[in-house]
């Protein structure tokens, strides 16, 4: 029998591979009371406002200080107004004001180190092991942060962060980011429209992988002309299939690197080693992969503008013009609302192995980091604190003004007022870009269905396992021409490949390969690989 192994993408880019902070506790299915939710928040707004005056009274707050950060995405209608709530609280509890600015998804792999590099005002910018945390720091974007800084800035964070957290952020033994401190409970998946599917006979009882989606795909493209089948963006959508197709066939894999390194797991406690994406069985998965995505590409089950589109297709999905909607368990969460209010059936395909198992995400996921450039970093740390773990800063950037964007309804749980949905809020709760706060002190949404509390608890209870390896990360310090010129070549050579749009899938990959190699490939994995040696012996 052979062996099962689980490969994921070394991120090189990153730190080690991929999104929004919640632990266990955050899940649908382990959530306390309504009541005991609303007694947490109580108590802890009295709880933070004695600590951190007694914690703070050492931070030197005489001079009134504005602070600069990023998040990702776009700001929300309602943001300014937001801001000004929270900014007159900053400015009572820390003498300080906060502007925020926006990095758009379309834009962010060209413009986040340029911003860095361009030396802008800068305090704090959101990063991850999927979003250049590895890359900047190896460049001195990033201040080293110190962790007595962070014991007397940060007491309320220094309450729940974990030494496996510290373990996962540290590159060549410093830290350079403030991870979430609750990592998030999710797996990747598609939703796709059970209605649909039964109005024109498609039994989705049979799709248990995204293989299984062609009769699905092909009924959408005949018999609804408004609809893409899968109509996705450059960024977010974009290897989402492929590597689905992959991990469904006998692995996890996880593209935040884009350079073609892998490592591998066998599901279990055992660490295998650092792969070429060549090397087998990785390319014999790729390969196969990448023959059906020409196939749905060839069949125009795929938008054609993908390399250049900038929405997403959850977005597309709840337009309706689109069949299919890629997302994680947590960001599902709003398109399922749309669903029901549209009356739409969805059913969920999750992206998880043969086994029906998915890899638990790190600490790193989310998180922020004090540029090098910041004037005030103990006072960057302490709003920052304020943010992610008071419950009265907490709820706000969550859900923005009460009354106005959301009410505590009947049961204890977050809603909508009357008259405002999902579609026409001003305010929308997974768009607001903070997925690094405490989602601990949350209270539940009424969002939550029966439906997606069992899938949460069904994540929690065995599809989620251990990836032993998830500490380890590769930097590029010796090697940065090579990984450079190797990121270059990916995103040229592979990204056609990994949608389908090219004439010939061997020639192709034959033309990756030599690419990749003239640009120093062989050399950046022989370098992954000492380090994953020396990463394994201690």
């Amino acid at each position: 029998m052979r062996k099962k192994i689980s490969l994921l993408l070394v991120a090189a880019l990153c730190c080690s591979t991929i999104l929004a902070g919640c632990s266990k506790s955050e899940s649908t299915g382990t959530q306390g009371s309504s009541a005991q939710q609303e007694s947490t928040v109580a108590e802890g707004t009295e709880q933070v406002a004695s600590e951190t005056q007694g914690e703070e009274a050492a931070l030197d707050t005489s001079e009134f200080v504005k602070l600069y950060g990023y998040l990702l995405g776009s700001p929300e209608p309602a943001f300014n107004d937001v801001m000004a709530e929270m900014n007159k609280m900053l400015k009572e509890d820390l003498n300080c004001e906060m502007e925020i600015n926006f990095i758009d998804w379309g834009v962010l792999d060209s413009k986040y180190p340029l911003l860095l590099a361009a030396g802008e005002e800068i305090d704090w910018i959101y990063t991850a092991d999927w979003c250049h945390y590895a890359a900047e720091a190896n460049k001195n974007a990033f201040m080293e942060i110190d962790m007595d800084m962070v014991k007397q800035c940060m007491p309320l964070y220094s309450e729940y962060i974990t030494d496996a957290a510290w373990d996962q952020v540290s590159l060549n033994g410093k830290i350079y980011m403030i991870p979430t401190s609750t990592p998030d409970v999710k797996a990747g998946g598609w939703i796709v429209r059970k209605d649909l599917a039964d109005k024109y006979g498609v039994d989705l009882s049979k799709v248990e992988t995204i293989w299984d989606m062609d009769e699905y795909l092909g009924a959408i493209k005949e018999n609804e002309p408004s609809m893409i089948p899968m109509n996705m963006d450059n960024s977010y959508d974009l290897l989402a299939p492929v590597f689905a197709l992959m991990t469904a066939r006998d692995a996890n894999f996880t593209d935040a690197n884009k350079c073609g390194l892998v490592y591998a797991f066998d599901g279990k406690e055992t660490a295998d080693g650092v792969y070429s994406i060549f090397d087998e069985p990785v390319y014999g998965y790729l390969k196969e992969a990448a023959v059906k995505m020409k196939e749905w590409y060839d069949a125009g089950y795929i938008n054609k503008d993908i390399l250049a589109a900038t929405t997403q297709s959850n977005d597309n999905f709840e337009q309706g013009i689109s069949g299919i909607s890629s997302d994680n368990t947590l960001g599902m969460q709003r398109t399922l609302a749309k669903c029901a209010e549209n009356g739409w059936t969805p059913q969920i395909v999750l992206t998880d192995d043969a086994n029906g198992h998915a890899a638990k995400n790190s600490y790193t996921n989310n998180g922020f980091a004090i540029a090098a450039t910041c004037q005030n970093p103990e006072r960057t740390l302490a709003a920052m604190d304020l943010i992610m773990n008071d419950p009265r800063y907490n709820t706000l950037l969550q859900y923005g003004i009460e009354g106005e964007t959301y009410i505590i309804n009947e049961e204890g749980k977050v809603d909508y007022p009357e008259g405002v949905t999902a579609d026409t809020t001003s305010y929308n709760w997974e768009n607001t870009g903070f997925w690094f706060i405490n989602k601990n002190i949350q209270l539940p949404r009424a969002s939550w269905t029966d439906d997606y509390i069992e899938l949460n608890n069904k994540l929690i209870d065995g599809v989620l396992i251990d990836d032993p390896n998830i500490g380890f990360t590769f930097t590029t310090d010796s090697v940065k021409s090579e990984f450079s010129n190797v990121q270059n070549v990916w995103i040229q050579y592979f990204y056609p490949i990994a949608i389908g749009n090219v004439p010939d899938v061997d020639k192709a990959l034959e033309e990756l390969k030599v690419q990749l190699i003239a640009a120093g490939y062989d050399k950046l994995i022989e370098e992954a690989k000492r380090q994953y040696a020396e990463y394994t012996a201690n």
